[in-house]
């Protein structure tokens, strides 16, 4: 049996509806992405004092690398843009 045209503004409607509840879901990933990308900085502040109270350097270049390497092999060509953001995030003020 072939859907008709009185099928269709009943799948609009049902697509409708779900839009809240889809919109509801996004902003609870979003607030738990800033709780993980607050708790990234926390920690990266740490590894930072730890490591110029070492003698070493604020930002290490070469894991940056990684992390980079990282988001665009899980997440495509546009992953090092977000890793880069995620980053200056995480490296604070000066």
């Amino acid at each position: 049996m072939t859907s008709t045209t009185t099928d269709q503004p009943r799948v609009a409607d049902e697509a409708a509806d779900a839009i809240p509840v889809l919109r509801g879901q996004i902003d609870a990933l979003d607030d738990a992405i800033l709780r993980l990308v607050q708790e990234r900085a926390r920690l990266s502040q740490r590894i930072q004092v730890a490591r110029m109270s070492g003698g070493g350097t604020r930002v290490e270049l070469g894991r940056e690398r990684v992390i980079m390497n990282a988001y665009r092999t899980a997440l495509g060509p546009n992953g090092p843009a977000l890793a880069d953001a995620i980053l200056q995030v995480c490296r604070g003020s000066r």
